[in-house]
């Protein structure tokens, strides 16, 4: 955004992530310094970059620098951030704290703020106090204000672990209070009291809502909550924040020209001929863009503060000049009208009249007000914190400064204040100065302290273009930051909530227009979604048996009539249509005749999609195409329920008789199946091959690994019968093991000086399974060997030890090995058996590297990104792959 002049890192995390290299107890300085190739990784992105694009435009960082208009007054000292070590520099060494010239340059600091912050305070007054109905009391009201300032100053400059902070009234907030001031005063008259009464209760009123606002504030920081209080969609706090910028502008318009501005239909009071009431609005519009172009062409720190002095200077010395008396300017509304007998500060507590006759009955109907002022506080304190930690060389504790925060809150409500909290950009400005001592905080403490103690009216010194023009100033600048450049920063969809929530509030009223905000959010959140696609189809994936040799070659082929329909996330209403229609077009353009349906990624279904898929079920059945259930869950389950009794899962009393449609655990079990059947139909026995004797069986499921290439018409340098001869040799000399059921096969450790060939029963290699955060968990079978398969003949090849474990099945099996030992005997004593041996080798990991660069038909995906699932089709160990 425009507001802060530069552009942060994306991805940014409220947590910030503490250097590598840092040392509790360490100075800033030299922290700073060792931390800088840290710093530029983080500019150039280096490790912290990720894909944060496919949800919000905005990231938290992002909307913490586009909300940093708390108080844009001193937006002209910002400067581009060209390394965050360049600023870095700037921190104070620990000797350095507590000295007289660091008071010093903090206390002249501190002056500069309190000159751009005391206008801005006097704007605030007359927002929330906004009508006739305050114009009485304004003066006093302002007090008030000063008084709130002043002590969230108090709380942060003792509190925040920060010498540079700043703490202040808000403009966040200020339409709440304003709201809750106007209904409060209108009620309590219409319910009989006086004026005075009802003045009373709207100080109760506000001061309630900020320290009720404070409590939960504090219980945000308290209770780690900070993460959720970011849960409201970001376009209706774009809306909200647009609300504002107009709010601000139509008071501006109003304290510049006298006129009551609210809704768009209130500027038609300006289609008139009125020479001075044009020349009120110039001049208020003419000095807010003189404050725009001072606060963002102008770099001096020197600037604004001389502009807001100089402006009322100026006015009263072209009165003198032309010869305009004070009471004439007074009469023609250029200054406010001077209180009769001004008040101190502690005389404005007769503001409570005594706490006599409050109207409290009106009270309740502001508790909606009251949640939705905690609710932005909490939310623009949030964004404040996590735009003021991009600056700092170490982490800040965002939950204490929320509990910081919530404690201002409280202390200012129990003296009659307002809402506050950080104020961004005098924070960043005052440390960009080099400001290491809280004498900045103690003196713009100390400055609205004598503000508000003073007896002396404020107002009568500044026109009513001034305060009309800063508040002017505050006003366009929000309005272009969320509603013009907000386009640059989100999605076409989110600009144009952004605008309907405005609109919405601008015609409506502000509960009802971000309520209705949120509800459109909703349904756009709920369109984009049922038309993101829920599944994705594969075709060509393998499952982690490890057939026979020759069963493995006919797979080949055949694994394309197998489809993998995988579901993920949220199957809800939005889904059916994609359910029902495009994986059943799919299914009989590919002519599939093995389906998996795989419901592992779901994470809910709702009966709108189990009836899609019942539906989608039956016309697969039609087209006998057999149907493998994985991962459905238990059957106690919704997900199961819900599947059953709209047709998709068979009854329970057909479960058993019913072959079309059969139910697995896992994907890896469904695609087993669907091999084994397309086996079963191109008639390939899975059975032991027929053989009289141990070496026989080996000696034939050997042979199927020295077959003639489809290039060769035959063996080119063994006869047949030389084949045959030479793997009976091998056999003879290979050691058969029968090994029981979960028995070790081998172990993770133990040296890798055996290659084994199942011969009867199953095997099982196990490797760790992960969550779907990638974080280790149980053990899982990650590869299944079938008789006729080889074990372990990569790792015997490169591997010293084994880096997993292998298990004989739940049946137990055979196996036949042949150890390094034995290989080694046969290159010595017959040279040909051990060629022989390699080139069965050679013969099985080539084959498993034609499996495993086989490609995987993507028949759908969404948004066209394949995620390739490559099986673990060899007998590499986890670790080792």
């Amino acid at each position: 955004q425009a507001q802060a002049n530069r552009c942060p890192p994306q991805g940014f995390d409220l947590a910030m992530t503490t250097p590598p290299d840092h040392k509790p107890g360490q100075d800033l300085e030299s922290q700073a310094s060792e931390t800088s190739s840290w710093s530029s990784e983080e500019d150039g992105m280096g490790p912290h970059d990720s894909d944060h694009s496919d949800r919000h435009s905005y990231d938290l960082e992002t909307m913490s620098m586009a909300m940093s208009h708390r108080n844009p007054a001193l937006m002209s000292t910002r400067t581009p951030r060209t390394s965050q070590a360049s600023w870095r520099s700037a921190a104070p060494d620990k000797t350095s704290l507590g000295s007289a010239s660091a008071a010093v340059h903090g206390a002249i600091f501190g002056a500069i703020i309190f000159v751009t912050l005391a206008p801005t305070m006097i704007s605030y007054a007359a927002i929330v106090f906004r009508g006739e109905r305050f114009a009485s009391k304004l003066p006093m009201l302002t007090k008030l204000m000063f008084l709130s300032a002043s002590v969230h100053m108090m709380v942060f400059s003792i509190f925040s672990s920060m010498p540079f902070a700043v703490g202040q009234v808000q403009d966040i907030g200020l339409i709440f209070l304003s709201k809750i001031a106007r209904e409060v005063f209108d009620k309590a008259t219409a319910s009989g009291s006086t004026c005075e009464e009802a003045l009373a209760t709207v100080l109760i009123a506000c001061a309630a809502a900020t320290g009720i606002t404070g409590i939960g504030v504090w219980l945000v920081g308290r209770l780690k909550l900070s993460m959720y209080v970011q849960l409201l969609p970001l376009p209706v706090i774009g809306g909200y924040l647009g609300y504002i910028g107009y709010f601000c502008l139509a008071a501006g318009a109003s304290l510049g020209t006298g006129l009551t501005i609210e809704g768009f239909g209130t500027w038609r009071q300006f289609c008139v001929l009125d020479a001075i009431l044009w020349s009120k609005l110039v001049l208020s519009l003419a000095f807010a863009f003189l404050l725009f172009f001072i606060s963002y062409k102008v770099k001096h720190v020197a600037a604004l503060p001389s502009v807001l002095i100089a402006m009322p200077l100026l006015f009263f010395v072209v009165l003198l000049v032309s010869g305009v008396s004070l009471d004439t300017a007074r009469d023609g509304n250029w200054i406010p009208q001077p209180e009769t007998h001004p008040h101190a500060g502690w005389e404005t507590f007769q503001l409570y009249n005594g706490f006599r006759n409050i109207a409290w009955h009106v009270l309740p109907s502001q508790i909606v007000h009251v949640v939705c002022l905690f609710f932005v506080v909490a939310f623009g304190s949030v964004l404040d914190i996590a735009a003021i930690q991009t600056e700092q060389p170490t982490p800040l504790d965002s939950d204490g400064e929320m509990r910081m925060i919530g404690i201002s809150n409280v202390a200012s409500g129990l003296t009659s204040g307002f809402t506050g909290s950080y104020i961004f950009s005098t924070t960043i400005f005052a440390q960009r100065q080099k400001v290491t001592s809280k004498m900045a905080g103690v003196v713009l403490c100390l400055g609205e302290a004598v503000l508000f103690l003073l007896p002396i009216d404020i107002l009568q010194f500044f026109p009513g273009f001034f305060i009309g023009g800063i508040m002017a100033f505050f006003g366009i600048d929000i309005m272009l930051d969320w509603l013009v450049h907000s386009r640059e920063k989100v999605s076409l969809r989110e600009y144009l909530l952004v605008w309907f929530t405005f609109l919405a509030i601008m015609f409506t009223d502000l509960i009802t227009g971000c309520a209705l905000g949120v509800v459109a959010s909703a349904c756009i959140f709920l369109l984009g979604y049922s038309s993101t696609p829920a599944f994705q189809i594969r075709r060509g994936i393998a499952s982690s048996c490890a057939w026979s040799y020759e069963d493995t070659r006919a797979l080949l082929p055949l694994r394309r009539n197998i489809a993998c329909v995988e579901f993920h996330g949220y199957l809800f209403f939005g889904a059916a249509l994609q359910i029902s229609q495009k994986i059943q077009k799919h299914m009989i353009k590919f002519g599939a005749t093995e389906v998996v349906l795989d419901f592992e990624k779901v994470v809910t279904l709702d009966s709108t999609s189990a009836k899609a898929i019942g539906a989608l079920v039956m016309s697969l059945q039609m087209l006998r195409v057999k149907i493998v259930f994985s991962a459905v869950g238990p059957k106690h389950k919704q997900m199961y329920r819900l599947l059953m009794k709209n047709g998709a899962l068979p009854m329970e009393e057909e479960e058993e008789k019913d072959e079309s449609r059969l139910i697995v655990d896992c994907l890896d079990e469904a695609l087993c199946l669907c091999e084994g059947r397309l086996l079963q139909n191109a008639s390939r026995a899975k059975s032991s091959p027929c053989a009289d004797s141990i070496a026989g069986q080996i000696g034939q499921y050997l042979r199927s690994f020295v077959a003639p290439l489809p290039y060769q018409p035959d063996d080119s340098r063994f006869a047949p019968a030389d084949v045959l001869e030479l793997l009976q040799g091998i056999a003879l000399r290979m050691e058969s093991r029968l090994v029981d059921a979960d028995t070790p096969i081998f172990a993770e450790g133990d040296p890798c000086n055996e290659v084994f060939l199942v011969l009867a029963g199953s095997a099982n290699l196990e490797g760790s399974a992960k969550s779907r955060k990638g974080k280790q968990g149980t053990t899982k079978i990650v590869r299944k060997y079938c008789p006729g398969s080889l074990i372990g003949v990569l790792p015997f090849q490169v591997n010293a030890v084994h880096t997993s474990n292998c298990r004989a099945g739940p049946s137990g099996c055979t196996v036949a090995v042949l150890s390094r030992t034995t290989l080694l005997e046969m290159e010595v004593e017959c040279p040909s058996q051990a060629s022989l041996v390699h080139r069965v080798f050679l013969r099985h990991i080539s084959h498993l590297m034609q499996i495993a660069f086989t490609p995987e038909v993507m028949l759908f995906s969404p948004a066209g990104h394949v995620d390739r699932e490559v099986s673990d089709i060899s007998d590499v160990e986890p670790a080792q792959a």
